[in-house]
């Protein structure tokens, strides 16, 4: 366990990314630490009045000596220091490092797809081209010929 000064971020670091690329949401429940892996789970309490919250490693610091934390503010919120600005907190690791892989289904766990078999009518490709003709998008054997005719005087 550690015990030293949290402080949180500004609302002007909002949206901004942190150092493991994510971007900062004041509403987040996470954190910055100098040295623990990102993903890492963090118990802090606030010994003045009880509260505890979980939160995320996912950024770098502080940078201000004596500071141990940097919160979110909902993680500030919910400890109660947000009118002090700089709270002593105690600091314990809950998980130490972040899942190495993403979840995932075994082969045998797979669903199986139906067979599907596809269909194409021959009057909606016919209607279609009858369409593209009237347009002149596609030119009719008579426009063809005429085209030929012309270029060959």
């Amino acid at each position: 366990m550690q015990r030293g000064k949290a402080s949180f971020y500004a609302h002007k670091f909002s949206g901004k990314k942190t150092a493991s690329g994510e971007r900062l949401h004041h509403d987040s429940l996470t954190c910055a630490h100098r040295t623990l892996p990102f993903g890492t789970l963090l118990r802090v309490k606030n010994p003045a009045n009880g509260r505890e919250v979980v939160v995320r490693v996912n950024d770098r610091g502080p940078f201000v000596r004596g500071r141990i934390i940097d919160l979110s503010r909902a993680a500030a919120k919910k400890l109660g220091i947000i009118d002090k600005g700089v709270a002593l907190v105690e600091v314990s690791q809950i998980h130490s490092e972040p899942p190495k892989s993403a979840p995932f289904k075994l082969e045998d766990e797979q669903p199986e797809l139906p067979d599907l078999e596809l269909v194409i009518t021959s009057s909606i490709y016919d209607d279609w081209l009858e369409r593209m003709k009237l347009r002149n998008a596609i030119p009719s054997e008579e426009l063809k010929a005429n085209r030929l005719e012309s270029k060959n005087p």
